[in-house]
């Protein structure tokens, strides 16, 4: 988080989230792989919580991007 993200409250929430996303989502692609040949059902299940997750990080990044653009933070 850079210095200007300490007085823009909003943006270092929006930051905050996408780093809370991006461990959530090392943390289900390890699991994934530990699931590899073992349980189906459970690989499915944890796939389709990273493909979520994925998309949680890409609306993050954009709602950031626009944040950035419209407050000049």
């Amino acid at each position: 988080m850079d210095y200007s993200a300490t007085y823009c409250p909003t943006r270092r929430d929006l930051e905050e989230r996408g780093w809370w996303l991006t461990d959530r989502l090392a943390a289900l692609t390890t699991r994934l792989m530990q699931l590899m040949g073992e349980d189906h059902r459970m690989f499915q299940e944890v796939r389709r919580e990273c493909r979520e997750t994925r998309v949680e990080i890409t609306d993050s990044h954009r709602h950031l991007r626009e944040h950035r653009r419209g407050h000049g933070c």
